[in-house]
């Protein structure tokens, strides 16, 4: 087993973005399927091991989330499958384990109350956050992508980012709105053609993380159940209110399959109540003369 799990990591290296994501885990597969070898291992063993996790607390004291418990048992899955086109076992004993059903559809991105809000204590310790917010909101980049900017992906001339480096491995265009394109003329202005857009306050290197500022701002003015990605679904979301269709907001997104945007295109609450009043007759949209002269002209046919 342990050196089925040594060859994992050579080949997330090679196929996977998120292959430190693997390299986190596989520790744990370690611990508890060590000195095992791959056709001991069961289904009921990999049950075993999905009740031990779950019942297992974090390093914080905190209920281990299902979510990371799915993910180690989606590495696990995939350290089978190589094994089996390697021909080292002749099935994979996950697919008889039922997964968990997780809630991955959050409803959740920044209202428009709640933006001015959070802008007003982006200062201080938090000032760098005072550009990154806006970007977010008016780009819909992934935190990473964000980050990861560079001055030499900024086209002023077409006014737009080139993303590169993506989550799909595909490059993207993403246009720049007016804030946006004074906030990068701003922040690249001193900077030379390779350096990072986003900077650390305190290194002056590349600004790697802003989960904990982020938290503490929301926490500060009372928003709660938000996280940085949300910024991403904002975007999404606000498009999909002001009438783009999914192709156009998948296209910003980065998003593979259009399907995915429908996570972010939500019903709001105004759009509910519009649509329902849309259906009485005589609200706006029905055209009531209309309707009565092509019932007179029908009847004049027959």
């Amino acid at each position: 087993m342990i050196s089925s799990i040594v060859v994992i990591l050579p080949w997330a290296k090679a196929n996977k973005r998120s292959w430190k994501d693997d390299a986190y885990k596989l520790p744990v597969l370690k611990a508890f399927f060590q000195n095992r070898l791959l056709r001991d291992v069961t289904p009921f063993l990999v049950e075993r091991f999905k009740q031990v996790r779950l019942e297992t607390p974090t390093k914080h004291d905190t209920p281990r989330s299902l979510a990371t418990v799915s993910l180690e048992m989606a590495l696990l899955s995939r350290i089978f499958s190589l094994a089996m086109d390697f021909k080292e076992v002749e099935a994979n004993p996950c697919l008889k384990v039922s997964k968990l059903k997780l809630d991955n559809q959050r409803y959740r991105y920044l209202l428009p109350e709640e933006e001015p809000k959070l802008r007003s204590v982006l200062t201080g310790q938090r000032s760098h956050l005072a550009e990154l917010v806006p970007v977010a909101i008016g780009t819909g980049l992934r935190k990473n992508e964000q980050l990861s900017l560079q001055v030499k992906q900024i086209d002023f001339v077409r006014s737009l980012i080139l993303v590169t480096g993506t989550k799909t491995r595909r490059n993207r265009e993403v246009p720049m709105n007016s804030e946006v394109r004074e906030i990068m003329l701003r922040l690249c202005r001193s900077k030379t053609y390779n350096d990072y857009v986003f900077v650390s306050p305190k290194t002056g290197g590349r600004l790697t993380d802003v989960k904990r500022a982020f938290r503490k701002a929301c926490s500060i003015v009372g928003i709660r159940g938000l996280v940085w990605h949300d910024l991403r679904a904002t975007f999404g979301t606000r498009l999909g209110e002001a009438g783009f269709d999914a192709f156009t907001i998948a296209a910003l997104l980065g998003h593979s399959n259009v399907r995915t945007t429908q996570r972010y295109v939500r019903a709001t609450e105004r759009n509910k109540r519009e649509a329902v009043q849309a259906a009485v007759l005589g609200a706006p949209g029905h055209n009531l003369a209309t309707r009565v002269n092509a019932i007179t002209q029908n009847q004049a046919v027959a």
